[in-house]
């Protein structure tokens, strides 16, 4: 497995997290796992919601989604499920999409578009980890 250092997308102002992958690639296909962790309050620039640098360009015409997790720590106190997605008519260099489950609705995504960090009186940063494999270009 190759390290990486996975970056935010869609980010307004200073990005406050730091990340860290690994990934490998075989016969075409590129599997990966990133995290991102926010130590500072970090916000995104659209109601898009953030999106999450790739290792290696993914082949384009198709979607693709991937398995996301969010660890509130202390910002919400609570592990959210969710997707990070690739759509088709993507150039292939990032996911463009974080998601997670609402808390007032668990079967409905709503785009990841801020994280905490430090505001508001956290004291632990939030995780988000991204894993699954998508065909290379």
């Amino acid at each position: 497995m190759t390290n990486w250092t996975p970056k935010l997308t869609n980010v307004a102002g200073t990005d406050g997290t730091t990340g860290g992958g690994r990934y490998a690639v075989s016969d075409g296909v590129c599997t990966f796992t990133a995290m991102i962790v926010a130590h500072k309050e970090t916000q995104a620039a659209s109601s898009a919601g953030f999106g999450l640098t790739l290792p290696v360009k993914a082949a384009s015409g198709a979607r693709y989604a991937f398995q996301l997790s969010y660890d509130g720590r202390s910002a919400d106190n609570g592990v959210w499920t969710g997707e990070a997605t690739i759509y088709a008519g993507s150039d292939g260099t990032k996911i463009d999409r974080l998601r997670v489950t609402t808390g007032s609705n668990g079967a409905a995504l709503q785009n990841v578009e801020h994280l905490y960090g430090d505001a508001e009186g956290a004291t632990e940063a939030e995780i988000i980890t991204v894993t699954g494999s998508y065909p290379i270009a």
